[in-house]
Parts: structure tokens; C-alpha cells; sequence
């Protein structure tokens, strides 16, 4: 079992706190204060005239009864100490209301009869009437803004409409113009304190100082400076005017301009030089007033009084004894007015209030909010009828409440890191008793309010802390505080003891040298690396907010830390969300990297390096240091809050450095494509760096179009804006004639479509058509910007990169030209602005989707286009005007094309139309029409470009007339006329020329068979005569196929001349005649002849056989002799069956003899000179 679970002595043997019933909370005493509601009518019952209110009252107190006396204060002080709730109790005493002032003076004389006495007589003998008080709170805004603010509210509170003074009314409408300025200002001051006495009330000071300083050098920022002098001196002295002056801040002036230049923080000195300066420091007789009228016994009944009576007398006579008088004077009376709080509890919260810079908030927190550990929860959880004892809320109580409900604010405190370490020490203690946490708490709060004084954790002190005051003479419960103190201490890991200073201690620091620690590191470290480990205290991207607001688009740029050993690399592109990029270089202003970008970039440079860097190293350091697995816990928890620390000063830091504001800084901007960096960069001023942005963008994107939605005006959409733009786009393409293109309601597409096309002008009610009746429906239609529009150049830059020349433009490429400077119009809003071009271009704009030709725009298209435009492409036929839309007219009309053929519901109907019928006849051709160079060359060049066409406009108005012999038609320019009529009439005369060559060589075919059958070329007749040529040979067997398939084909009478032709070719020539080439029709003559010869011969066998004895059986043959001229001659030969064999045998003796006379070919020698010998005999027969 660990050291820490052991059992242990109980330090208090007291049972469950009880407190009388009775005890109540007075939430009215506690109600915080706000000078703009307040300063009419809120009672002042709540108010408590404090010491430092009383030290207030007085110093106005004198200075109202001597002109000599200061009358401009500046009352500085932290949160909760009760500035705004003074402010309020003077403006009542010196207010021009009786009651109100009534009402004060009893506050006031309630504390001190003296004090309110002498104010009030003062105030009677300078003020009778009261001063119009000019009270308001500051915001961040120029100061003539907040004092015109007061002056009116004042005047409104003092005079009624009726009563005010004309010249104060005058005055004050000047005051209206947004161009009043601090003249305008003083002089209504001056009017107003003629008429009546002004004490000017300023709460929430320190933001109108922020705001200055902010502003730096610039000319409204001195014209407020000069304004707040002016003011603060115009009351000064006894010539001065009747005027008070208080401001209310949280710093002083100087404190606020410590981040301004040296001259700046000069003139802010001389400005707090005129102004009394009245510091609101915690006072904790304030505090313990606050806690004695909160906290009411007055409902105790009278055993339950008699209780808490006994409990102040002992815990005053303990208070004596320990000497704590010096703390706090106290008695009898003031403990009973704080119970129930125990006599240290009174004093601890307060001090531990004001050092989480809270005070009174802090206080009033702990006493009346509902949450754990609160004085409110304990009387609730303890207050009985009968109490037995007179229970007190204890330090651990108080510890409890400021690390659970007010962690936040202690987690920020200057002390932070104590009551980390206090508080990690008490969560790590497990298994300890609720004695011996409470124990450790009492003495951790004790560390953190006094370390060496009254109040330190000495055993007298921890044992007073613990006690209720009458257990404080127990001796055995000493001893049992003393041996459990001493365990503590022994365990060695939650408790130490200082003997030097009689203290015990929760925290203890580490053994480890931090600081030498971190210095190694920083002298090993340059400046390079210096520069990359704080580059993430950057801000990640600055918007251009007023640029934005203006346009209605969102543009940001992203930063990048650099010094002169960068190389930058990987800049945003227009593909990218950023519009830009804003280098924070750490280096001379020579040493600038060389930047090349197609996006504006601007480099800010500082003359305030050393210290930057400086605090720059020692974060690395303690960065690098973090990483040391040797380290104890307590020094990493250490670093750890270094860390956070030095980050903040880093930040900080940096902010400053760089800031527009700053002497020694410059921010000036490199524009896209710039050469020279250096002399062609423009020196920008603004106020912030939003502001250094906006000026970035307004010079670079000089043509962006102004818009009213800032869902469509971004990079990237939200899903609710993305499915918006889907149904907006949707509307465009369906309803593209009606009002709101028919979209029903108020939601986000309503907004995109109100804030967008009606805005930018781009679609609204169509003025092209003629007036109609009143009764029918209004149309509407797309139409493009007017020239004022702020679309117009990025609309004029779409229109002409689309049609700059002939060729697609991918649409990946018009989003970049349209996001590109100096238009920068956004993804977001790109593709309606695409998509209202190609409806408006619908005549001359084709879309086509990876080479694919798209003849419609549908919805799903238009978001295929949105996710990804790099697979589309836009071309410009430029058919709308011009000589093309003639050309289309004329090749229209040539081809016969009515206005049915030229769909209503397609893009580019008219190209299409004549594109299709051209292709249509094309297709139409047959293979040999296809192939043939047996036409003119003209026709062959316009098939070949029919054939190999891709681009619509590119055949009609590029190849084909070049096919032609002519000029391309030109998309503008001069309308040729002769030439459009020469070019459609040419065409229209090619493709009737490519139409008609299958039928001229079916022609040809025909000829040619009936020159080899003998018989007549036109085909009707050709048929007849071939069918009587081989009428002899129908049923007759044996014949060769070729021979038998003309026959068939030759008697078919079922077939007409067109289907019989064919069929013809296809027997003659082996392939039909729709499939040839000119090498076919080489070739068919001799395929002709060859079949004509065969029939020849056939029908002669068959015709001499005729002559015949009927019973003799032979074998004919047909022998056929072709001299060299190409002469032939024919003879038929029946060979008896029955001398064959006798035939063959006397034909092998004579070619074996005449291969012996005549040499290895004289059998065929012999033959010829037979075959010739033969014939001749026929022939002189004949």
C-alpha cells in the first residue's frame, strides 16, 4: 500500500457544518453596472461609496470649488474594480436630476456625512442646476464617433426637444454628417458648455486608445489624438470651459501605446500628461464591505444570533492573537457581518480575486452563484433550525470554487503557473483523506496569497485556517495538525517545510537548470531556423475583409514566413482556394526570395528583427528542450507554461512587428508575372492586415464582379450551397422564361438567383419582344451584362477567349481566365456564369464532352461541366451573324433543307442541320462511290473532308470550301455573297456528283457485258437479248457452274432490272458491284468476254451435235486456236466413243516422235501446227 493510503490521524473531529437558519443571499448588491443603460434611471441603492470611490468624490470635490484644479481624469484600473459603478455614482451627484442626486448624496453620507456635506455644498455653489452629463461606452471606433455618441445622449437627457437651445441643435446636426471631423466636434463642445456645465463620461476607454494605436501614423488617427488633447485641455484652467472630463480604462495611456512607434508613445505621454491619473488598486476593506452587505443575518432568529455573536467575539480575539490587525482591522462587528465566512476566507478571496485580475466579479461569484463550493450552495447544504455550532466556509471552499467554476480565468492569471502547480500536486495525491486534501488546499491557497508574511502557511496559520475559531484552544487537536503536517512532509511528494521562513509549501520548483538549459540552445541555433519554428505563430490565411464585403466574394491569402535563405516554392495557382499570398520576411528588404507567381504577392518586411528574433529562439529552445525524455515532471510542467508563455509573446510579437502600423514596416505588393520585383512592387497602408490584403486585391483585381451572395462568392461551397447552385442551375436550364426562373420560396437558390443574375443584370424581362396585352405572361430571358455591369469585363474576356480563334477552349481553361487577376471570378460562382453563356450562345456555342459533340444542355450535363470541366470543351461557330450565318443560308437552300430539318430544341440547330444532311449523303455512298478517282477532283477532295471531318464549323466553313477551290468563310468581316452562292452551289453540284456515280458505272457494267454477249447496252433489252442468247441452253446438264449460273439468272424473270444486276456482276466478276473498286471494272471486261466465250462455245457443241445420228455416241470438244495478233479461231471435234482407245494410243506414238524430231516441246509444236492445219482445212471447206 502507497505511503499516500495509509490511514490518518483526523486532524478535526467536527461532525456535518451547520449554520442558523436565516442567513440569506442580497443578489440587488451585487448587480454589475453599465453606464449606457444605466445612466437614466438604474437605483443606486446597490452602490457602496468605498475607500477609492471617496478618494474620487473628493478630488471632483475640489476641483469643482478650484478652477485651477485638474478636471480631466483617467481612472485605470482591472476588471471588477468597480470603475463603471463610480463613473455612475458621480454622474448622479453632478446629473441635473434632484432625485437622482438625492439619492447619491445618501450613498455618499451613508460612508462619510463630511465627505457628502462638502461635495454637495461645492456642487450647490457651482453647479446649482446640475451638469449635463455626457455619458457613453467606447467601442473600437474613431474617437469624434464616440464623443458625437455622449454629446447627443447628454443633450437628449438634459433638454427636451422643446427646450434645447437652437444653436446646441445646430451643432449638433453637424454632427450628423459622416464627414464630421474633430472641428466639428470641439466646436459643438464649446456650444454646448455655453448653455450648460458637461461632464463627459468615457467608459471602456482603452478600446478608443486600441483603436488609435492601431491606426498608427495615419490622418484619422491624428485627428483623434489632436481631439482627445484638445478636449482634456479645453477644461483646463479657470478661463477654461465648464467642462469634466473622465475616461475609464484598464491601462494607462502609455501602456496602450507601448506597441506604437517611438514618437507615437511620445505624443501619448504628453496627452496622459493633461489627465490625473487615478489608479484603482484592490482594496480589501472594499472587498470585505461588498462581502458584509451581500451577505444578510438579519432573518436569524434570536438563538441562531446568539450563535453567530459568540463565533464573531472568539474569531475577532483569534484575529488579535495572531496579529493579523496589519491585514485587516477587524472586531466583533465586521466578522459578524461576513459570516458565514470564516475570518480568513474574508480576507483569501478578495486577494485571490484580484490576482486573477477579477475583483469584485470574482468575489460576487463565489458568494452568490449556484454552482459547488459557493457561499450560496453551503448555506443551503447547511443552514438547519437548531444548529448546534455556528459553521464556517473554509479556504479549501475557496480553493474548490476558483479552480472549478473560475478555472479559466485562474488558467489565465499571471499566476498561472503557481496554481497549476499547486493544483497538479492535490489531483496527483490519490488515495489521500478529504482531511488531508483539505489540509493541502488550505495550505496551497496560503502559498498563493502570502509567501513570507502574516498570512504564509505556518503551522499557527494552517491551524488557524482549519479551525473554527472556538476549536482554536483544542491542544489535542494541535498535536493531531503537527504529526500529520510532519507525515506529509515525510512522504517528500505533496508537502515541504522551510524552516527559514516557517512555511510549509505544496510546490517546489525543479533541480534542473532551465535557463542555462535554454541559452545552449539559443547559441547554437541561426537564424533560419529561428524563423521555421515560429512560422506556425502565422496566421494560417488573412481575409480581405473589406474587399470581400464589397464584392461579395471571399478571397483570403495564405502566409508563408520567410528569410534570406528561403526558396520559395509552391505558391497558390488559380486552381488554388487562396488569391494570394502574404510573405512575413524576416530580413533585410534586398534579401526578399525572387518570387513567380501568377497570383498577387505581398511581402511585409520590419526593421524590429533582433527582438523577434530574439523571442523567436527562445521558443525553439524550449521547443527542443520539451523533447528531452531526462526531464523531471516538475521541469517539463515548467517548460510546458514557458511555453505557452514565450508563445504568446511570439504571437504578440510577430503581430506587432508586422503590423501596417508600425514604424520600420513596410507591406508592398509583387503583382502576377512581375519581372522586376523590386521596382515594379507597390507600397500598400492600411490599418490591420485585413486591411493590407484588401488593398492587395483591390489593385490586383481591378475587374471583379460585384455580387450579393457570399454562398456562390467562395472557392469551395458548402453542401448546402453546392445542392443551391445544382437547383439554381437546374432553373436556368428549364425555366429560362419565367420570373425567378420559376423557383417557388425564399430559400438559398432564390438568394443565389436574387443576388446573382437579377443583381448582375443577366436575366430579367425579355425587351425583345413587342409589347403584348396585359393579360398575357410577362416573359423573361437571359441576356448579357450592360456595359456598367462589373460582370461585363470577365463576360467580355470569356466572350472573346471563345471566340479568339478556331479551336475548342476546354472549360478547365475558362475557369482559370475567369479566376485570374484582374477579375478573380471564384469556382464558385464560375459555372453559372459559364452556363448563362452557352444558353445565350445556344446558336453558336457547341459543347462537347471528351471530343464527343453535345447537341443539349441538360442538368446533369451542367454539373458534369461543375465537377469536372477539364473533360468538356466550348467552340464558337460564330454562325449567329456574319458571313457564316449567310454561308448556312445559302448551303441550306442549295441542299433543299426546309425548316423542319433544322431541329428548335438542339444547340447550334442550323450548323447541325447542314452538317447532318452532308454527312447523311456521304454515309449514303456506296463503297465504290466511296473509293473511286474515276470523278472530278473537287468531289474527291469534298469526300475526303466529309470522311476525316471532326469539328462542324471547321468542314462547313474551313474545308469544305478549300475542298472547293475557295477561301474559308471567315467568322467576321465582310459578307461575299458570290463567293457563299459559288460555295453552296459547287457543293450542292459535288455531293449530286457523288450521288450519281454508282449509277453511272452500273451503266458502264451493263455496256460492257452486252458488248461481250452481243446483245443491246440498255439494260431492259440487254436482259431479253442475253435470255434468248442462252435460251438453248436451260435444262441442259453437265454444264460448268459459271455457265449454269448466267443461264439461271439470265431466264429469271421475277427480279427487276436493279436487283438482277447484281446479281449478274456477282456471277461475272465475283463480287457485287456495290462493294467495287476501279480495279474491279479493269478486270470485268475480260471476265465478261470469258463467260460470253464460254456460253459461245458451249451453245456451238450443242448445236452441231444436233446434226448427229441420234444412236451414235460421242464426245464433243470445242478446240479454239489464238494467233499473236489475238485472233482466234473455233472448231468443234466430236470424238466417236468407240475410237478413243485406238485415238489415244496412235496420239502417244506421234507426240513420242515428235519429241524426238522437234526436241522436248514437240508435242506441243506438233499440236499447233495440227490445230492450224485443222482449222484451215474447215475453213477453205467452208
Amino acid at each position: 500500500m502507497s505511503p499516500v493510503a495509509k490511514t490518518s490521524k483526523k486532524v478535526s473531529d467536527a461532525g456535518k457544518p451547520e449554520l442558523p437558519l436565516g442567513v440569506q443571499i442580497v443578489s440587488s448588491q451585487l448587480r454589475s453596472t453599465n453606464l449606457d443603460r444605466d445612466a437614466s434611471s438604474a437605483p443606486l441603492d446597490h452602490i457602496h461609496v468605498g475607500a477609492r470611490a471617496q478618494d474620487m468624490i473628493e478630488r471632483v470635490a475640489a476641483a469643482l470649488d478650484d478652477a485651477t484644479r485638474t478636471r480631466a481624469w483617467s481612472l485605470t484600473g482591472p476588471y471588477g474594480m468597480g470603475k463603471s459603478t463610480l463613473a455612475l455614482l458621480l454622474q448622479a451627484l453632478l446629473g441635473p436630476d434632484p432625485d437622482r442626486q438625492a439619492e447619491a448624496d445618501k450613498r455618499v453620507s451613508a460612508v462619510s456625512a463630511t465627505l457628502a456635506q462638502r461635495f454637495a455644498a461645492a456642487r450647490e455653489r457651482q453647479v446649482p442646476k446640475g451638469m449635463l452629463t455626457a455619458v457613453t461606452t467606447a467601442r473600437r471606433e474613431p474617437l469624434v464617433v464616440t464623443v458625437a455618441r455622449a454629446l447627443r445622449l447628454g443633450v437628449d437627457r438634459y433638454w427636451t426637444t422643446r427646450t434645447m437651445p437652437r444653436p446646441v441643435a445646430k451643432a449638433l446636426a453637424r454632427l450628423e454628417s459622416d464627414n464630421a471631423a474633430s472641428t466639428e466636434v470641439l466646436e459643438a463642445l464649446a456650444c454646448i458648455c455655453d448653455h450648460a456645465p458637461v461632464l463627459l463620461v468615457i467608459d471602456e476607454f482603452g478600446k478608443s486608445l486600441e483603436h488609435l494605436a492601431f491606426r498608427g501614423d495615419n490622418a484619422e488617427a491624428k485627428d483623434d489624438v489632436f481631439l482627445l488633447q484638445e478636449i482634456a485641455e479645453s477644461g483646463a484652467g479657470a478661463q477654461g470651459l465648464p467642462l469634466f472630463l473622465m475616461t475609464l480604462q484598464h491601462m494607462s495611456f502609455q501602456d496602450y501605446a507601448a506597441h506604437s512607434s517611438g514618437l507615437q508613445s511620445r505624443e501619448w505621454a504628453k496627452i496622459q500628461g493633461r489627465f490625473e491619473d487615478v489608479t484603482l488598486t484592490a482594496h480589501i476593506g472594499d472587498a470585505i464591505q461588498l462581502m458584509a452587505r451581500t451577505l444578510d443575518s438579519s432573518g436569524v432568529d434570536a438563538t441562531g444570533r446568539k450563535r453567530i455573536i459568540k463565533y464573531a467575539a472568539v474569531a475577532a480575539r483569534a484575529w488579535q492573537d495572531h496579529g493579523l490587525d496589519g491585514v485587516l482591522p477587524a472586531d466583533d462587528a465586521l466578522f459578524s457581518s461576513v459570516y458565514p465566512l470564516h475570518p480568513i476566507t474574508a480576507v483569501v478571496a478578495p486577494l485571490l480575486a484580484a490576482q486573477i485580475g477579477q475583483h469584485d466579479r470574482s468575489i460576487t461569484g463565489f458568494l452568490a452563484s449556484d454552482e459547488p463550493h459557493t457561499v450560496r450552495r453551503f448555506i443551503t447544504d447547511h443552514e438547519t433550525a437548531k444548529p448546534k455550532i455556528a459553521s464556517t466556509v473554509h479556504i479549501s471552499d475557496v480553493y474548490d470554487y476558483f479552480l472549478t467554476a473560475g478555472r479559466t480565468s485562474v488558467l489565465a492569471s499571471s499566476n498561472a503557473s503557481r496554481w497549476i502547480e499547486i493544483d497538479s500536486r492535490i489531483n496527483e495525491a490519490h488515495g489521500l483523506s478529504s482531511e488531508d486534501e483539505k489540509l493541502l488546499k488550505t495550505i496551497g491557497v496560503l502559498n498563493l496569497i502570502d509567501a513570507s508574511g502574516a498570512l504564509r502557511a505556518s503551522e499557527e496559520m494552517i491551524y488557524l485556517a482549519i479551525s473554527e475559531p472556538d476549536e482554536l484552544d483544542d491542544s489535542s487537536r494541535r498535536h493531531r495538525l503537527k504529526e500529520r503536517l510532519d507525515e506529509l512532509v515525510d512522504q517528500g511528494d505533496f508537502l515541504v517545510y522551510r524552516e527559514f521562513s516557517d512555511e510549509y509549501r505544496v510546490w517546489r520548483g525543479s533541480d534542473v537548470d532551465l535557463g542555462a538549459r535554454i541559452k545552449e540552445i539559443v547559441d547554437k541555433l541561426d537564424d533560419h531556423s529561428k524563423v521555421t519554428g515560429i512560422s506556425r505563430f502565422l496566421p494560417g490565411a488573412v481575409v480581405a475583409g473589406k474587399h470581400s464585403q464589397q464584392t461579395g466574394i471571399l478571397r483570403h491569402f495564405v502566409t508563408k514566413a520567410t528569410d534570406p535563405q528561403t526558396r520559395l516554392e509552391s505558391l497558390p495557382t488559380v486552381e488554388d482556394a487562396a488569391d494570394g499570398t502574404l510573405i512575413f520576411h524576416f530580413g533585410e528588404p534586398l534579401t526578399v526570395p525572387r518570387i513567380s507567381s501568377e497570383l498577387p504577392v505581398v511581402v511585409g518586411t520590419t526593421t524590429a528583427l533582433a527582438e523577434l528574433l530574439q523571442a523567436a529562439g527562445q521558443f525553439v529552445a524550449i521547443e527542443e528542450l520539451l523533447r528531452d525524455v531526462t526531464l523531471d515532471s516538475v521541469a517539463r510542467r515548467e517548460l510546458t507554461e514557458r511555453s505557452a508563455q514565450v508563445s504568446a509573446d511570439v504571437a504578440g510579437k510577430i503581430a506587432t512587428a508586422f503590423s501596417p502600423t508600425a514604424d520600420g514596416t513596410t507591406w508592398h505588393l509583387v503583382k502576377p508575372n512581375t519581372e522586376d520585383q523590386t521596382s515594379e512592387s507597390i507600397v500598400l497602408r492600411g490599418r490591420s492586415m485585413a486591411s493590407i490584403v484588401s488593398a492587395a486585391c483591390d489593385a490586383v483585381f481591378t475587374e471583379s464582379p460585384r455580387i450579393r451572395n457570399e454562398m456562390l462568392g467562395r472557392h469551395e461551397l458548402t453542401s448546402q450551397g453546392a445542392k443551391a447552385r445544382r437547383e439554381l442551375m437546374t432553373a436556368m436550364i428549364d425555366h429560362p422564361r419565367e420570373r425567378h426562373l420559376g423557383v417557388e420560396g425564399y430559400g438559398p437558390e432564390r438568394a443565389m438567383y436574387s443576388g446573382v443574375l437579377h443583381y448582375l443584370g443577366i436575366h430579367d424581362i425579355d425587351d425583345t419582344e413587342p409589347d403584348s396585352d396585359a393579360d398575357e405572361i410577362v416573359r423573361f430571358a437571359f441576356r448579357p451584362p450592360q456595359p456598367g455591369s462589373t460582370l461585363a469585363p470577365a463576360w467580355n474576356a470569356l466572350h472573346a477567349a471563345l471566340r479568339k480563334e478556331d479551336r475548342s477552349v476546354s472549360v478547365q481553361e475558362l475557369f482559370d481566365l475567369l479566376a485570374k487577376p484582374p477579375y478573380g471570378v471564384k469556382k464558385g460562382i464560375a459555372p453559372v456564369v459559364i452556363l448563362t453563356a452557352l444558353l445565350l450562345g445556344d446558336r453558336d456555342l457547341a459543347v462537347f464532352e471528351e471530343g464527343s459533340f453535345k447537341p443539349r444542355v441538360t442538368a446533369d450535363l451542367a454539373e458534369r461541366i461543375t465537377k469536372a470541366p477539364g473533360r468538356f470543351a466550348i467552340r464558337s461557330m460564330a454562325t449567329d451573324s456574319g458571313p457564316r450565318k449567310a454561308a448556312l443560308t445559302a448551303l441550306a437552300a442549295a441542299l433543299g433543307l426546309n425548316d423542319r430539318a433544322v431541329a428548335a430544341n438542339i444547340r447550334n440547330a442550323a450548323p447541325v442541320a447542314v452538317a447532318r444532311a452532308l454527312l447523311d449523303r456521304y454515309r449514303a455512298l456506296t463503297p465504290y462511290a466511296v473509293s473511286t478517282r474515276r470523278t472530278s477532283a473537287q468531289a474527291q477532295q469534298v469526300r475526303a473532308a466529309l470522311s476525316t471531318a471532326q469539328e462542324i464549323d471547321g468542314l462547313l466553313f474551313v474545308q469544305l470550301p478549300q475542298a472547293l477551290g475557295l477561301e474559308p468563310i471567315n467568322r467576321e468581316g465582310r459578307t461575299d455573297k458570290a463567293m457563299i452562292n459559288t460555295y453552296a452551289r459547287r457543293l450542292a453540284e459535288v455531293m449530286d456528283e457523288l450521288a450519281s456515280l454508282q449509277d453511272e458505272l452500273a451503266s458502264r457494267v451493263v455496256a460492257t457485258a452486252a458488248e461481250a454477249f452481243q446483245a443491246d447496252p440498255h439494260l431492259t433489252q440487254f436482259r431479253k437479248d442475253l435470255a434468248r442468247n442462252v435460251a438453248g441452253l436451260q435444262g441442259v446438264g453437265g454444264l460448268e457452274p459459271s455457265v449454269q449460273g448466267l443461264v439461271n439468272l439470265a431466264t429469271n424473270t421475277e427480279l427487276d432490272d436493279e436487283s438482277w444486276l447484281d446479281p449478274l456482276v456477282l456471277r461475272i466478276a465475283g463480287r457485287g458491284i456495290n462493294q467495287w473498286r476501279d480495279t474491279d471494272e479493269e478486270t470485268f471486261v475480260q471476265q465478261a468476254r470469258a463467260l460470253a466465250r464460254s456460253v459461245d462455245r458451249v451453245s456451238h457443241i450443242l448445236e452441231d451435235r444436233k446434226t448427229l445420228a441420234a444412236d451414235e455416241a460421242v464426245t464433243s470438244h470445242v478446240i479454239t486456236l489464238t494467233s499473236g495478233s489475238g485472233d482466234e479461231d473455233r472448231a468443234i471435234v466430236h470424238v466417236p466413243d468407240a475410237k478413243i482407245e485406238r485415238g489415244r494410243s496412235l496420239a502417244s506414238d506421234v507426240a513420242r516422235q515428235a519429241r524426238e524430231a522437234l526436241g522436248a516441246n514437240g508435242a506441243r509444236i506438233l499440236l499447233a501446227l495440227l490445230a492450224q492445219e485443222v482449222l484451215s482445212d474447215q475453213q477453205s471447206e467452208a
